[in-house]
């Protein structure tokens, strides 16, 4: 293949993780190309929000800062307040040590792409992967445009309902049993004008579905309502909890959009993140909190951690999925283990148990709650990071 069509690394998918792993490789003067189907900037449904871990990750990566990211309007709203609700009549107020931080994913995305893009990466819009051959010395992909295009490497960075990772599930590359920890979620944006009543800090919801939660976002101009819940579980009674979590903040009869749903990983991650020059990244791994469902910040460590191991083992390709593995393993899937034992062990329980015991550690030992979710403490006998 002629040198026009061919890469050092071909990043499909131009969400927060491809476009991070992308910058990084393009910044270290590889010949990066990224493929996405969608044009950018697109809508993403997702609640946007940065915890600490991932404020430190950003200003790591692109030398930024949080005041740069809010005078550019990527960051639309922090809060140093929260609110734990359960429908058992439980609620928690707290404040934040480290403020939480909202962004609008359209603008948020578009931003790293652009980043990218200015260090070097070559990006096209509007073409879909269709297939993928592994071959010794990287990959050739085909997209429904009729281009073709190889790799050296591949990282596959395409979402929750990853292209990549189905084409890799459907030669047996990799495992096959991701969809039995994977979520859905419903979510809506609605005007902040049309409820003033919705207070304008995070609001977590437990107890309207069980094996999952239900979730309130302040915006700019929108609040982001949503609930999720772990598929084999919950998956049918997800619009009744919907629909009950709606009537218990007293918005069920306004007249707001209608909500769109998206998948979610909730403890699916792929311990073997790939196959052969084939790296996963993200929510493609299966890299979200199973118990809260964050996602941003796995999508970019992750894109971390694979540009470094490329980086490092660029010409011996077999140590870099190795590589990869174990430090995924070691500084991300570690912690979501605990996460989705944590998870299994509390939403086991019989009855109103599950979040009766969630909202008694919140009230023993709030500020190691909040550390465990900022990432300043391991989940891991509340051990310090």
């Amino acid at each position: 293949m002629n040198r026009k069509h061919s890469f050092d690394v071909i990043v499909i998918g131009a969400g927060p993780a491809g476009s991070t792993a992308a910058y990084l490789l393009a910044s270290k003067g590889f010949k990066v190309l990224i493929l996405d189907k969608s044009t950018f900037p697109r809508d993403k449904l997702c609640g946007g929000l940065l915890t600490w871990k991932t404020v430190k990750l950003l200003e790591s990566i692109f030398q930024t800062s949080i005041d740069f990211l809010k005078s550019k309007h990527i960051i639309t709203c922090s809060s140093n307040k929260y609110r734990v609700v359960s429908n058992t009549g439980i609620s928690i107020k707290g404040q934040l040590g480290h403020p939480f931080h909202f962004v609008q994913r359209n603008a948020y995305d578009f931003f790293w792409l652009k980043m990218a893009c200015q260090a070097g990466a070559e990006f096209r819009p509007g073409e879909k992967v269709i297939s993928l051959d592994c071959l010794n010395l990287g990959g050739r992909i085909s997209t429904d445009k009729g281009s073709s295009f190889f790799g050296r490497f591949i990282f596959g960075a395409d979402g929750a309902v990853s292209n990549v990772r189905g084409l890799l599930a459907s030669k047996n590359f990799i495992q096959t049993e991701w969809k039995s920890n994977l979520a859905t979620a419903l979510e809506v944006f609605v005007p902040t004008r049309q409820t003033p009543e919705l207070s304008d800090y995070p609001q977590i919801y437990f107890g309207h579905i069980r094996w999952g939660y239900a979730w309130c976002f302040p915006g700019e101009h929108f609040r982001v309502i949503g609930i999720c819940g772990l598929n084999a579980k919950a998956g049918r009674f997800l619009r009744k909890g919907y629909e009950a979590f709606l009537d218990s903040i007293r918005i069920s009869g306004k007249p707001i959009p209608a909500p769109a749903s998206h998948a979610l990983p909730y403890g699916n991650y792929l311990t073997t993140p790939g196959y052969g020059n084939v790296l996963l990244l993200g929510d493609a791994c299966g890299l979200a909190d199973p118990l809260l469902g964050e996602g941003i910040y796995y999508a970019q460590k992750s894109a971390q951690l694979a540009a470094e191991t490329v980086v490092q083992s660029y010409h011996d390709p077999p140590a870099v999925l190795k590589g990869y593995a174990r430090h995924l393993n070691r500084v991300i899937i570690s912690e979501l283990k605990y996460l989705r034992i944590g998870r299994q062990i509390i939403f086991s329980l019989p009855g109103a148990w599950p979040y009766r015991i969630l909202m008694s550690l919140l009230k023993i030992m709030p500020k190691k709650c909040e550390e465990i979710i900022q990432g300043q403490r391991s989940l891991k006998w509340f051990r310090p990071v």
